[in-house]
């Protein structure tokens, strides 16, 4: 049993305004192995540390129980004290006596008895206390970072900017993730690859930074500064120091032992002549280059109002380009249509300064008015209803733009009226 040392604090009012400290401190003086036992109003402030360091050396104590607050308070700072005055850290705990007990009680009795119980285990857990010397081990200063998306991107920036080397891995052919996808980003609605690219960029650059892309955590084995990680790096079939990602690899690049690959049939075999010449023309108008697959895939969508099946098949065989990379491109652009539209388009902003200025209103009437939610189309194929965050034009809000026409600083009133104009508006 150790010489031990009880310390209970007031706390302010915080403890003894529900627990009888004098009741406390005579029940833990009579208690087998308290050498000492005395409170004080702060014990947490510097004449309160000044009482403990002055008894453990003066009363020879072994162990220390201090009875306040939590833990993850103060026990690092009377941990401290206690090894100013060469007693072992480990040697001094803890008894909450506020957060677990006065704070939950308004009994006095009932409370006092609860802290004198919880005192008297403390020291009791001091009695099996050990001294204890912290292990010192060497730390391999280089962080891992697995995912390189604008979270990982960021940290691994952060870390190698403070001077450490970093391991950023992700699983994707390119560092970005879901961000790289977004037309704009939350609350500024600025350009996505304005705030991603330089961070991207100088991810790559940064001689601290070791990046592995196309490659995958394996095994970690090893503890807290020293850990082993196995990478898996996917095998990408082209030179990474030459490669420009202009995607004619996927064409011209010879395969070795290739398939035997029946050929796929033409689309154009079963696809309307109509559609089919009006495709030729736009692709004859565009050079018929692969560089210009977005002008190409706009024109068509703005020809039809949408993007076709056939006509996104049929761009694809004509240019020689992956049927994946044409959809890629024509689902990843906002402005594009993979499902028919109506005769007109109507576009509600529901940005800021329309929202407040009654753009749910609008929105409202143009759906009872039309039959329709946004993203649907009317069964006469006339109408076609969508939101969008921003238009650019707030001075005018609330703001619907139907096809290119802007109709500015309009109420529920004059909804009914715009539609009646274009549903009788000749072709």
């Amino acid at each position: 049993m150790k010489r031990t040392g009880v310390f209970v604090c007031h706390c302010g009012r915080n403890i003894s305004g529900t627990v009888s400290i004098p009741a406390v401190v005579k029940a833990i003086t009579s208690y087998p192995g308290v050498e000492h036992c005395e409170d004080y109003k702060y014990m947490c402030s510097e004449p309160g540390q000044r009482l403990i360091r002055s008894r453990i050396k003066e009363k020879n104590l072994e162990a220390v129980v201090v009875a306040c607050c939590s833990p993850s308070l103060h026990e690092e700072t009377f941990r401290k004290v206690a090894e100013s005055v060469g007693l072992n850290r480990f040697l001094l705990e803890i008894a909450n006596i506020r957060e677990q007990c006065s704070w939950v009680h308004t009994d006095v009795a009932s409370a006092t008895s609860k802290a004198i119980t919880i005192i008297t285990t403390i020291i009791e857990k001091t009695n099996l206390n050990e001294t204890i010397k912290p292990s010192r081990i060497p730390v391999t200063q280089r962080a891992l970072v697995i995912g390189g998306g604008i979270a990982g991107i960021q940290a691994a920036l952060d870390i190698a900017n403070a001077g450490y080397e970093v391991v950023l891995v992700e699983k994707q052919p390119s560092i970005g993730g879901h961000m790289a996808q977004l037309s704009e980003t939350f609350p500024t609605l600025d350009c996505s690859q304005c705030i991603l690219t330089p961070k991207m960029v100088e991810a790559s650059q940064h001689e601290k930074i070791r990046l592995h892309t196309f490659s995958e955590i394996e095994e970690i084995t090893g503890y807290a500064g020293n850990f082993m990680v196995k990478i898996r790096k996917k095998p990408r079939f082209v030179d990474v120091e030459k490669c420009t990602g202009c995607g004619d690899c996927w064409t011209y690049c010879p395969v070795r032992y290739r398939p035997k690959i029946r050929p796929k049939p033409s689309v154009k075999d079963h696809m309307e002549d109509g559609l089919r010449k009006v495709v030729d023309e736009i692709i004859e108008a565009n050079e018929c280059r692969k560089d210009n697959i977005i002008a190409i895939l706009q024109d068509i969508n703005d020809r039809f109002n949408w993007l076709p099946k056939d006509a996104l098949s049929y761009v694809a065989e004509r240019l020689d380009l992956p049927l994946s990379y044409v959809y890629r491109i024509a689902s990843f652009y906002t402005q594009f249509s993979l499902e028919p539209r109506g005769k007109h388009l109507i576009k509600v902003c529901m940005g800021t300064a329309c929202f407040v200025r009654g753009a749910p209103r609008i929105l409202e009437e143009l759906k009872k008015d039309l039959g329709i939610s946004p993203g649907e189309t009317t069964p006469d194929g006339l109408f076609t209803l969508e939101t969008v965050n921003c238009l650019g034009a707030c001075a005018l809000g609330p703001l619907v733009v139907v096809d290119s026409d802007y109709h500015g600083r309009l109420d529920s009133t004059s909804v009914a009226s715009l539609i009646e104009t274009y549903r009788t508006s000749k072709a």
